[in-house]
């Protein structure tokens, strides 16, 4: 009870001279906030039979990069009531009506193999060589550690579409000058500048061992790119090397406020253009010899780059203020007109041009002779072409002498 009450006047106290009342709520657990509603549940007042780890959509497998929600359910006994209740805990942007009755996700020590957790989220690891063997999820109840879950994800790699580069992005146009004289309008926008060609990508596809794959595609890009991937055989990857996007236009500049008394805002400057994209690269795509069928799942994009975004214009600047008014009972003067703003810039008027690209079947083993820990290269034989038929041998007939 001495407790309790010196708990309540510490609140009191910090709410008055701070008003963080919620705050002190938030953490007291059993305190009403500012609209009156309960916030978190007091987990005191509860025994944990065992808690589980709940995502949204239940998945099996995980892919890198990717993330999810949970929430952590338990399965508890009321101390007064003596009978079950299930909890859950609040999501991160939980309002204070959606708290009500919920756990506190601190009440729980929160464990990622293969990603982090944060705030009521996993996400995986972008590396596909991280977490070769799966992700784990792992919640243990502070209050009792022996209640603990844990959650195993399969790693997929059907996520991973595409691996390459692409040309430099062109320059944003410089923006207008704002005006600087009453009434004075703004300047018009720079063009954005053209985007940069695609760069000349180097690849090498094979199809590898993992701890739980027996056959999972490889990629591997080199010169103009840098990188190495994992990807699903079944959906496939992209090898690219398009034009980078046109820079977008500038902004106008911003019309300056009208003269006193009552003069015309300034117009604004109208955007400048976009600019046009940039030429699509070259790849050279090698596949290892030994599949020829990737050659129907991986694709090349050599793309010319998308036109630049025109800038937008500024804005009119404000009308000068208004004069006094003449007379105690006249009616207020209006200020001057606001300055109309300016148009905005037209995108840019053309896409690069496409690129060039080429396929070859070869011997990869010395390429790939450096894998990640845990890849290996599969020992599948070449295909050996069968060796053309022989040719017919002469019967021995002797041709029959032509009549006479």
């Amino acid at each position: 009870m001495r407790t309790l009450l010196v708990t309540l006047a510490a609140t009191a106290l910090l709410a008055d001279s701070t008003g963080c009342s919620l705050l002190i709520a938030g953490l007291a657990g059993n305190v009403t906030g500012s609209d009156g509603v309960a916030l978190m549940a007091n987990m005191d007042k509860y025994d944990v039979d065992a808690i589980d780890v709940v995502f949204d959509g239940t998945p099996t497998h995980w892919c890198p990069g990717e993330s999810r929600s949970f929430k952590v359910v338990a399965q508890a006994r009321d101390h007064k009531k003596n009978h079950p209740v299930t909890l859950e805990t609040a999501t991160e942007f939980a309002t204070a009506k959606e708290k009500r009755g919920k756990m506190d996700l601190i009440e729980f020590a929160m464990e990622g193999r293969g990603g982090k957790v944060s705030r009521g989220v996993f996400t995986a690891d972008y590396d596909p060589f991280a977490s070769l063997l799966g992700y784990d999820v792992r919640a243990k109840y502070r209050n009792d550690p022996s209640k603990q879950a844990e959650l195993h994800f399969e790693p997929s790699y059907a996520c991973i579409g595409s691996i390459g580069a692409s040309g430099a992005t062109g320059q944003e146009g410089q923006s207008g000058y704002d005006g600087a004289e009453p009434g004075q309008g703004g300047s018009n926008g720079g063009a954005g500048g053209d985007g940069g060609p695609g760069p000349r990508v180097q690849a090498y596809v094979t199809i590898v061992r993992t701890p739980k794959y027996e056959r999972v595609g490889l990629a591997r890009v080199a010169d103009g790119a840098d990188g190495i991937t994992l990807f699903d055989l079944e959906a496939g990857i992209t090898i690219y090397a398009r034009g980078g996007t046109g820079g977008r236009g500038g902004f106008g500049g911003a019309g300056a406020q009208g003269a006193d008394p009552q003069g015309a805002g300034g117009f604004g400057g109208n955007g400048g253009p976009g600019g046009n994209g940039g030429d699509g690269g070259a790849v050279s795509l090698v596949i290892d010899d030994r599949y020829p069928e990737l050659a129907q799942v991986v694709r090349i994009d050599v793309s010319g780059g998308e036109p630049g975004y025109g800038g937008d214009g500024g804005y009119g600047g404000a009308g000068g203020p208004a004069p006094e008014r003449a007379c105690d009972s006249c009616d207020d003067p209006p200020p001057g007109p606001e300055g109309t703003g300016g148009a905005g810039g037209p995108g840019g008027t053309a896409s690069g041009r496409p690129g060039i690209s080429q396929v070859l079947f070869e011997d990869l083993t010395h390429s790939f002779r450096e894998l990640p820990p845990g890849v290996q290269l599969r020992d599948d034989p070449r295909r050996v072409t069968a060796p053309p038929a022989p040719a017919p041998k002469p019967s021995g007939r002797k041709k029959p002498r032509p009549r006479r």
